[in-house]
């Protein structure tokens, strides 16, 4: 599991209020399905929301929204309240979270659950307090049997490496049984990818 010291390095911070803020930014899959979540005046809780990109994004679709971004670093957390005084951003992990079951139409989670590996136990969380849609990026590979765990470097724009941090792939079939065997039974599971080079 990835932690707040982690991510509240400096080079995170700055990376995060530079990257991650247009639709320009966004990666194959989330352009995909981002658009087709969203509706005027929907409740979205952005899970690891870092200094709320994702806000923006979001907005550049579909301007009502209602937007709450969590994230366990307080400086990123800081940094999103100074720029998008508008949303809500609160300083909480994604496990145990504080909000009553069906709160939001849209539950997002991207670059968080290639840090972590217990990835049922935020799933789970996340599906409790989705009314509709939960929308999560997952490095899946097939047949690979069980979660395969590593590690790598936190390191933006080719400076030094300030953490080291795990690097989490799971087995596709695993993560789609768990999925549809959540309770009650979600109504789709949708999903798409891509191959990317590593950076």
């Amino acid at each position: 599991m990835s932690t707040a010291d982690e991510w509240s390095k400096q080079s995170a911070i700055d990376y995060y209020a530079q990257h991650r803020h247009e639709v320009s930014d966004l990666y194959p899959s989330e352009k995909v399905f981002l658009p087709r979540v969203l509706f005027p005046g929907i409740k979205v809780l952005d899970i690891g929301c870092a200094s709320g990109g994702f806000f923006n994004i979001m907005r550049t679709y579909e301007p009502a929204i209602e937007y709450t971004g969590i994230d366990l670093s307080v400086k990123a957390v800081g940094m999103a309240r100074e720029r998008y005084p508008e949303a809500k951003f609160i300083v909480t992990e994604g496990f145990g979270l504080p909000f009553e079951d069906n709160t939001f139409d849209l539950v997002h989670c991207t670059s968080v659950f290639n840090n972590e590996p217990n990835y049922q136990a935020m799933l789970q969380e996340m599906y409790r307090v989705s009314s509709c849609f939960v929308l999560v990026d997952i490095r899946l590979l097939k047949n690979i049997g069980k979660q395969q765990n590593s590690i790598y470097n936190i390191q933006f724009e080719g400076g030094r490496v300030e953490a080291t941090v795990p690097y989490v792939v799971n087995d596709a079939d695993e993560v789609a049984n768990f999925i549809l065997g959540l309770k009650p039974k979600p109504k789709a599971l949708r999903a798409t990818g891509y191959f990317h080079q590593m950076a």
